[in-house]
C-alpha cells in the first residue's frame, strides 16, 4: 500500500488548472473546483431529501471530492476534446485506468469505497447524477463570476448556455440552486460566499513556494477527513460519522469569506482579544447560516459554528485541520527550510502529543513516512 502517495496526489489537485486557456481573472484548479462541487452537492442533498428522495450523503461527498482526481495523471482535457467522437472512448478508458491506478495505492480496507468515489464518480446512481449536474452548476457559477467581473463575451455565452441546461434539469435541487443564483435571493448570497473562498489566501506573511487559499485547504482537509474517517471505521472499527466530519470540514472556514483569514497570533494575542474574535466570527457564521433555506439551517449550524465541538466528529475536524497544516509545512520545508522547518517540527510535536486516535497514529506511522521517503 502507498497511502502517502495517494495523499500526495490529493495535494497535486491544485496544480491541475481549469479554464487557463481563457486567461480568467480568477485562476481555478481541480482542488478548488472539487471543494465547491462537494459543498454545493451537500446542499443539493437537502433539497432532494425534502422531495422524498433517498441520498447517501457520504457517497455524494466522496464522489464530489474525487470525481476529477484522475486529472493528476491524465492532466486537464478540454470538454470539447472529451466529446470528440473519435477520441471519446479512448479518453474515457484512459480516465478509468488512471482512477483505478489511484485506488490501487490505498489500503485494501478502503478500496471498495474509493472505487465508487473515483471510478464510478459520475455514474447513473442518484449520487452520481447529482455530481454530474453540480459539476455543470459550478462551471456556470465560475463563468458567471468571470462574465460579471471581466465582461468576457466567452464567459457570458458559456454562463447562458449552462444556465439554460440547468433550469431544465430533471433534478429539483439543480433547478432550485440555479434559479436562486439568478433571482439573487438569500441562498445566492451564501453561494457567492462559497465562490469567494479561492480568493482568501492562507499563510500570509511568510515566503511561500506553494500558494494556498481557503478553497484548496478545505478540499484537502475534507479529503483527509474522509480518508481518516474510513480508516477508523473500516480498519479499526471506531464509530464515527464520516459524512458529518467531511461536511464540517467543507464549511469550517466559510466565515473567512466575510472576515478574512486573520493570523493566529493576532487572533489570540490575549484572552480578551481571542474572545472578541470568537464572538465576531460566531456572529458572522450565524448570519451566513440564516441565508440558507430552513431545511439546511440546523445542520449547517453544526458545520459552520460548531465544527470543532466536543464530539468525536469535532475532534476529527480538528485533526484533519492540523494534519493539513503539517502536510503544507512538510512540502514547504523541503524547498524553503528557513521559513518552515521550525514550524513543521512544532506542528509535528503538537500532533504527536495531543492526539491518540487511530487515524493520527496511522498517519504518522505510514502516510507521513511515505510523504517523506517514497518518491513514486
Amino acid at each position: 500500500m502507498q497511502n502517502g502517495t495517494f495523499i500526495r496526489m490529493i495535494t497535486r489537485m491544485q496544480n491541475v488548472p481549469r479554464w487557463d486557456e481563457y486567461a480568467p481573472r480568477f485562476p481555478d484548479n481541480a482542488a478548488s473546483h472539487s471543494f465547491r462541487v462537494a459543498l454545493f452537492s451537500l446542499m443539493a442533498c437537502y433539497i432532494e431529501e425534502r422531495e422524498g428522495r433517498r441520498v447517501d450523503r457520504l457517497a455524494v461527498l466522496g464522489k464530489a471530492l474525487f470525481h476529477d482526481m484522475n486529472e493528476v495523471i491524465t492532466g486537464p482535457i478540454k470538454h470539447r476534446t472529451k466529446k470528440e467522437p473519435t477520441l471519446h472512448a479512448h479518453i474515457k478508458d484512459m480516465e478509468r485506468q488512471a482512477s483505478e491506478q489511484l485506488v490501487s495505492l490505498l489500503s485494501k480496507s478502503l478500496q471498495q469505497e474509493f472505487h465508487s468515489y473515483l471510478v464510478l464518480a459520475e455514474d447513473q446512481s442518484a449520487e452520481g447524477r447529482i455530481i454530474d449536474a453540480i459539476d455543470t452548476f459550478d462551471a456556470m457559477l465560475y463563468a458567471r463570476r468571470e462574465a460579471l467581473v471581466t465582461g468576457s463575451v466567452f464567459f457570458e455565452e458559456k454562463m447562458n448556455e449552462l444556465k439554460t441546461l440547468l433550469l431544465q434539469h430533471p433534478l429539483t435541487s439543480i433547478r432550485e440552486l440555479t434559479a436562486s443564483v439568478f433571482v439573487e435571493d438569500d441562498m445566492s448570497r451564501f453561494i457567492d460566499n462559497v465562490m469567494m473562498m479561492d480568493t482568501i489566501r492562507r499563510w500570509k506573511g511568510r515566503f511561500n513556494t506553494i500558494d494556498d487559499n481557503d478553497a484548496t485547504h478545505a478540499f484537502r482537509a475534507a479529503s483527509l477527513g474522509l480518508f481518516n474517517g474510513l480508516i477508523e471505521s473500516k480498519k479499526y472499527g471506531v464509530a464515527v460519522d464520516t459524512a458529518e466530519v467531511v461536511s464540517r470540514l467543507l464549511c469550517h472556514d466559510l466565515v473567512e469569506g466575510v472576515t478574512g483569514d486573520v493570523l493566529g497570533p493576532v487572533k489570540h494575542a490575549t484572552p480578551v482579544t481571542g474572545a472578541a474574535f470568537e464572538a465576531y466570527e460566531r456572529a458572522e457564521s450565524e448570519a451566513l447560516i440564516k441565508l440558507l433555506p430552513d431545511i439546511m439551517q440546523r445542520d449547517f449550524h453544526r458545520f459552520l459554528a460548531e465544527a470543532k465541538d466536543d464530539t468525536y466528529e469535532g475532534l476529527m475536524v480538528d485533526v484533519a485541520d492540523k494534519l493539513d497544516a503539517l502536510i503544507k509545512m512538510n512540502m514547504e520545508r523541503k524547498l524553503n527550510g528557513v521559513e518552515y522547518e521550525t514550524g513543521y517540527r512544532a506542528q509535528l510535536k503538537k500532533v504527536q502529543t495531543k492526539y491518540e486516535n487511530p487515524a493520527v497514529v496511522f498517519f504518522l506511522a505510514y502516510v507521513l513516512h511515505d510523504l517523506d521517503y517514497v518518491t513514486s
